[in-house]
C-alpha cells in the first residue's frame, strides 16, 4: 500500500457507520453539516491483503461451525514476539467479544458491588460506564500535565490502592485520550504500587500498535511474570487495522487460577466462539499486513506533523498535546477563553467540526477535545480551514 492509498476519500455514509451517522451527528453536535472526527475508527480501507483474504473466504460460500486454528494463535504469538518483545503462551489467550466485554467481565470477578475501581482521568469514557453499570465505584487517580506532558501520580496512586475497598485499577496503556505511551520505569511503578495493595490490573492495551518513533509500546505483562500474576493485557487488533465492526478482542491472563475463573465464564454464558471472518481478518492482519502498519504510523506521524504547524502559524491559541501513540490526538482549547459548554458550542456550530469534548473523559478534560487523525490529509486539511475561520471571527 502506499500513501496514495491513505488519500482516497470513501464515502461511509453507504453503510451504517455511526461516525458519520447523521442521527448520531445531530443528537451529539446539533447538527449534520459537520466534519467527524470523533468515534475511533479510521476513514482508511483496511489492509488490502485483509480484505482480499475475506473476500477468498466468502467466495467459498460455506460458512459453517468453525474452530480456532494453531496458525490463529501463532499470528498473535508471533506477532507480540518479533514487534513488541514479548512472549505470549498460548493458552493464556482468552477469547473476549471486545476489550470493554473483557474488562467487564474481569472487574465482576476480582471485585464486589461497591467496591472502587481506580481510574486515571482524562480518561477513556466507557471505563466509566462499565464501572458503574456493573454496580461498582469509579476512583480518580488523575494524570498530571506537566510541561506538555501528562505524568502519572504515584503519591495518589499509592493513596487509592492502599484503600482495601479499591481492588482494581483500569490502565489505559498506551492511554485514550492524551495519547502517552507509558515507560517501563512507569509501568513498573504502577505495579509496585498495586501489587503491595493487592489491587489487579486490567490493562487496554488496544491501541498498543500505534506507537510513533522514538516511543515504544511496553506490554504490562512483558514487565516481569510478577507483574503478569497480577494483571490481565486486554488486547485486539482493531484499531491496528481498521477492524473494528468485526473484530473480537482477547484478555492475556498468565495467572492460572484467574484463567480459570474467566475460562468458566465464557464456557458459561458462551462467550468464546469464533466468526469464520472474524479469524481469517485476524490471522491475516497479524500475519501478512506488518507492511501496512508501518506505512500507516509514517502517514499518521506526517497528519501530527501538518497538524502542528498549521496550529503554530495560524492558530496559536490552540495547542496541541504531542501523541507518543494512538491516532487520536488531545488539543488544548483554553486560548480562546472560553468555557467548555461554550467551547463545544463552538467547534460545532461555528467551525463545523464533530471534535470529542475534553469534558466527556472526565471534568479534568474540560477545556481540551479530541480529535481523531486517522483520514485522508484533505480532509484534516479542510478541518484546519474551518477552525481557523472559526477563530478568526471571535478574534
Amino acid at each position: 500500500m502506499t500513501f496514495s492509498d491513505f488519500e482516497k476519500i470513501i464515502d461511509r455514509q453507504q453503510y451504517p457507520t455511526m461516525k458519520w451517522n447523521p442521527h448520531d451527528l445531530n443528537r451529539h453536535f446539533g447538527s449534520e453539516d459537520v466534519l467527524p472526527f470523533w468515534i475511533a475508527d479510521m476513514d482508511f480501507s483496511a489492509p488490502p491483503i485483509v480484505v482480499e483474504k475475506l473476500m477468498t473466504r466468502v467466495q467459498q460460500g460455506i460458512y459453517g461451525y468453525e474452530y480456532r486454528q494453531d496458525s490463529y494463535y501463532e499470528s498473535i504469538t508471533n506477532w507480540y514476539a518479533q514487534r513488541h518483545h514479548w512472549s505470549i503462551a498460548r493458552p493464556h489467550i482468552q477469547p473476549c467479544p471486545g476489550v470493554l466485554s473483557a474488562i467487564a467481565i474481569l472487574i465482576s470477578q476480582h471485585s464486589n458491588e461497591g467496591d472502587g475501581i481506580i481510574v486515571q482521568p482524562p480518561v477513556f469514557f466507557e471505563f466509566r460506564l462499565v464501572i458503574r453499570k456493573n454496580g461498582r465505584k469509579m476512583v480518580k487517580n488523575p494524570l498530571q500535565l506537566v510541561d506538555g506532558r501528562y505524568q502519572i501520580d504515584f503519591d495518589d496512586l499509592e493513596t487509592k490502592a492502599a484503600n482495601p475497598r479499591n481492588k482494581v485499577l483500569i490502565l489505559c496503556n498506551p492511554h485514550n485520550p492524551v495519547g502517552r505511551v507509558w515507560t517501563q520505569t512507569e509501568l513498573a511503578r504502577v505495579d509496585e504500587i498495586c501489587r503491595k495493595h493487592d489491587v489487579r490490573v486490567i490493562s487496554d492495551e488496544i491501541h498498543g500498535d500505534i506507537v510513533y518513533q522514538p516511543h515504544r509500546y511496553n506490554p504490562f505483562a512483558s514487565l516481569s511474570e510478577t507483574a503478569a500474576q497480577n494483571a490481565f493485557i486486554c488486547l485486539s487488533p482493531a484499531k491496528t487495522f481498521n477492524l473494528a465492526g468485526m473484530i473480537d478482542g482477547m484478555v492475556i491472563i498468565a495467572n492460572d487460577e484467574y484463567r480459570q475463573q474467566y475460562d468458566y465464564f465464557a464456557d458459561r454464558y458462551q462467550i468464546n466462539r469464533t466468526n469464520v471472518f472474524t479469524s481469517v481478518a485476524i490471522e491475516t492482519a497479524y500475519r501478512e499486513a506488518g507492511p501496512w502498519l508501518d506505512d500507516l504510523l509514517a502517514y499518521l506521524q506526517q497528519n501530527i506533523t501538518f497538524m502542528q504547524h498549521f496550529l503554530d502559524r495560524y492558530i496559536p491559541q490552540v495547542k496541541l498535546v504531542e501523541p507518543e501513540g494512538t491516532y487520536l490526538v488531545w488539543l488544548d482549547f483554553g486560548g480562546l477563553g472560553l468555557d467548555a459548554q461554550a467551547q463545544a458550542q463552538f467547534l460545532a456550530q461555528k467551525a463545523r467540526l464533530a471534535l470529542n469534548s475534553g469534558f466527556w473523559f472526565g471534568r479534568e478534560g474540560a477545556g481540551f477535545m479530541r480529535m481523531n487523525i486517522a483520514s485522508p490529509r484533505s480532509v484534516l486539511e479542510e478541518a484546519m480551514i474551518r477552525l481557523k475561520l472559526a477563530t478568526e471571527v471571535i478574534g
